[in-house]
């Protein structure tokens, strides 16, 4: 794992470690398990597919807003996930597009962490806590999906 510079490149390189986590833990199951629907769910969390999906689709959400908020290219992204093999795959480029959003900003001062505001459709976070938010948000879903591998 590359260690990246400045408070952005650490929080980026926790980011890449909770990936991995789940990479680890979705490596550990089958395409059949990957698919197993739970009809008394949620939509985004009726199977391991869903939330992975869910997890893919709102780590493009958040990089985008970063993205809007510097005025760079947003790339528009519609994923969707077939397979166990083509979740990693989509997993990784999300997590890479991730980079590229934070790659000229990597030595942001703590100033400038605390005073750039960027307002959500759900929440106005520092730049600070939007990547914090990504992170958690990894981790919290990764533990959902061992409690559901557990349960089955």
């Amino acid at each position: 794992m590359e260690l990246r510079p400045g408070a952005i490149g650490a929080m980026t390189d926790e980011y890449e470690k909770a990936l991995t986590e789940l990479q680890f833990v979705l490596k550990s199951i089958t395409d059949e398990k990957f698919l197993k629907e739970d009809i008394s769910k949620e939509e985004d969390f009726k199977s391991i597919r869903n939330i992975m999906l869910h997890i893919i689709r709102s780590g493009y959400i958040y990089s985008d807003y970063v993205r809007k908020k510097f005025g760079d290219e947003i790339i528009s992204k519609k994923t969707e996930v077939n397979s166990l093999e083509n979740c990693l795959s989509e997993l990784e480029k999300m997590f890479l597009y991730h980079v590229k959003t934070f790659e000229n900003k990597w030595q942001v001062s703590d100033e400038d962490l605390s005073k750039t505001y960027i307002k959500t459709s759900w929440k106005t976070y520092d730049l600070e806590g939007i990547v914090e938010h990504a992170i958690v948000h990894i981790l919290r879903h990764r533990l959902q999906i061992e409690k559901l591998l557990k349960s089955r």
